[in-house]
């Protein structure tokens, strides 16, 4: 009795291995096919603006994530020129304090951000 218990947990805990593994490596396959998105998306970017933009970006699909609607997010609404220059600006004091960010969304932008310069990184 006793070894069939020990064998039935030897088997969960496989599994659960397995499982953990799996979801892993799944996660860093759509991450991977995410990063790979939006660096074809950021050739058409100012280089200067580059890092404001990947935030705006990041914070945008954060936001539409979370909320899982079929509404439109911000990059692919009709802003006007004006509108997206204000977003840039508030990207642009965020990336240069970010330790005055409180909101969670704007901490995995972040978060984001820094993996997919990692990702460009070793890439290159």
């Amino acid at each position: 009795m006793e070894n069939l218990g020990l064998i039935i947990f030897g088997v969960l805990l496989a599994v659960g291995a397995g499982v953990v593994f799996y979801l892993n490596y799944n996660r860093k396959r759509n991450l991977n096919k995410l990063f790979e998105q939006v660096a074809e998306a950021l050739k058409t970017i100012p280089k200067q603006k580059k890092n404001n933009f990947l935030l705006f970006m990041f914070k945008d699909s954060m936001s539409a994530s979370k909320k899982k609607t079929k509404t439109t997010s911000a990059l692919e609404k009709n802003m006007s020129p004006k509108q997206l220059e204000i977003q840039m600006i508030q990207m642009a004091t965020i990336l240069k304090d970010r330790s005055k960010v409180t909101d969670k969304k704007t901490k995995n932008a972040l978060k984001l951000l820094d993996d997919y310069l990692a990702w460009e990184k070793n890439k290159k």
